[in-house]
């Protein structure tokens, strides 16, 4: 009897903290920024700020700061804001490659096939998955944080990009650093594996005595703050949703600059409503879509290679070789299965007790950013600066075909390829040696002059030898790694 007023009890408390929670979640207010309708735009702006990912929410928020300033931040996404659902995807670091299938919070680009590399995909092309909601990319990455390579800065800064040297830009990384919450990739649930690869990457090249004076290993860092994912639109641009000068609309896509005399003078627009419009910029437009869309978007209003424009009936406004020099880095993960607990495997997400310490606590495995937790630079001796990185990843196994479906590898090779992953249990990792000064050059030009058809994106992967060469020596290297790596 006893234990049957005990279930009761329970059932009612449960059924009561639902009816709360569905109470918060039907009542719940969008902070005055974030614009519900058309109408409620203004015709003119002092900025159009186009794209709300890691760079359009930092330029909104700082220039909104201004109070004789208007601006408008356009999205072609939503916000997690709108939904705690959608929320909880965002934030919980565990879940991080279910985004990367989800068309509403990522833009499902993929390659046209290529021709020396990507064989065992699925018809030659690869996914590359970017951020369809306010932060961009950043609420739906894997959260790493990287400063970069000097040496790329003061290249730049050598090349006529005044103002781009590494100690130019270093005290904005250390404003950067004051605002997001940086902390290691790892904890104590993978650090055992990560301080092993980080030991065995410096015995290893420590032998060979070309890469000894150039290598560095490292624990990576993670934008993340009590467990959960700590993105651009959570570090900027939330702070600054009060601000009546600032307005942003959602789920709105720019199909086109305006431009008048050379002048950029506005931005068109079209809703998942299939309302459309046109709204003024008194000072400027500024584009920040990603390395995708905002080529994509520039030659759609006439900012592109003449020829191929006028081969789409578009007027040409200024012949610029937009959407040429692409660079993508290149990985090549290899298995490596183990046999001690030292990575993320899809039996420890599922267990009761790590569910319950997140949801209570945000602690324990399904707090950990999976993915990369360690990486090594080595500076090839041909080369004046890291080309090579080795990058560790922590997954021993998660959700049958999860990465498969992700990566787009096709079936049978990711069976040849990772055979444990299927295992839930499976312990292991993958060691990715990559290419961080890639020679293979592509581009990204229109299908069409249809802003909603995704763009033509052809990076030829690995169409210069030299890339290939450099990534056949970073696999060598990984024989050094595997004899040593087993903690």
């Amino acid at each position: 009897m006893m234990a049957k007023l005990w279930i009761a009890a329970f059932t009612a408390i449960n059924l009561a903290l639902v009816g709360v929670f569905i109470a918060i979640i039907l009542t719940r207010e969008l902070p005055p920024a974030l614009l519900n309708t058309v109408e409620q735009l203004d015709k003119e702006y002092d900025y159009v700020i186009v794209g709300g990912g890691t760079a359009g929410c930092v330029l909104a928020s700082r220039l909104s700061e201004d109070p004789t300033l208007t601006v408008l931040l356009l999205e072609a996404g939503g916000s997690e804001l709108e939904s705690y659902f959608t929320r909880w995807l965002i934030r919980l670091p565990a879940l991080t490659p279910v985004l990367m299938l989800l068309p509403h919070l990522t833009w499902q680009y993929k390659t046209v096939s290529q021709t020396e590399a990507a064989m065992a995909f699925n018809n030659k092309q690869i996914s590359l998955p970017a951020g369809k909601t306010l932060g961009g990319t950043s609420a739906t990455n894997y959260m790493l944080y990287n400063r970069g390579i000097a040496a790329d800065y003061n290249s730049w800064a050598a090349g006529g990009a005044t103002g781009w040297a590494y100690s130019d830009v270093k005290p904005y990384f250390n404003k950067v650093e004051e605002v997001v919450s940086v902390v290691p990739a790892s904890s104590k649930y993978f650090q055992k594996l990560t301080d092993s690869f980080m030991q065995a990457g410096v015995a290893v090249v420590k032998a060979i005595q070309k890469y000894s004076r150039y290598s560095r290993f490292s624990q990576m860092h993670v934008d993340a703050v009590q467990g959960e994912r700590w993105h651009a639109a959570s570090g900027y641009l939330y702070a600054a949703m009060h601000r009546k000068n600032l307005h942003i609309l959602t789920h709105a896509l720019a199909t086109k600059i305006t431009i008048d005399k050379k002048r950029a003078t506005g931005v068109s627009y079209e809703t998942e409503k299939e309302e459309r419009g046109t709204v003024k910029a008194r000072k400027e437009v500024l584009v920040s879509t990603g390395t995708i869309r905002s080529p994509a978007l520039l030659m759609l209003s006439g900012i592109g290679p003449q020829q191929h424009l006028k081969s789409l009936g578009i007027e040409v406004h200024a012949d610029l070789p937009v959407g040429n020099n692409l660079q993508d880095h290149v990985f090549l993960p290899v298995r490596v299965q183990l046999n001690t607990s030292v990575s993320f495997t899809e039996t420890k997400a599922k267990k009761a007790l790590e569910i319950l310490k997140y949801l209570l606590f945000r602690k324990g495995v399904l707090s950990e950013a999976i993915g990369m937790s360690a990486v090594g630079s080595i500076k090839l001796a041909r080369e004046d600066r890291p080309e090579l990185y080795m990058y560790l990843l922590n997954i021993g196994s998660y959700k049958t075909q999860m990465y498969q479906i992700v990566s787009g590898i096709s079936e049978e090779a990711w069976r040849k390829f990772a055979p444990g992953v299927y295992d839930p249990s499976e312990e292991g990792c993958f060691i990715a040696p990559a290419l961080m000064q890639p020679r293979s050059r592509g581009n990204i030009t229109l299908a069409s002059t249809d802003p909603f058809q995704f763009p033509v994106i052809n990076p030829r992967y690995l169409n210069d030898k030299h890339d290939v060469d450099t990534l056949v020596e970073g696999t060598d290297l990984f024989t050094g790694y595997k004899e040593s790596l087993l903690p």
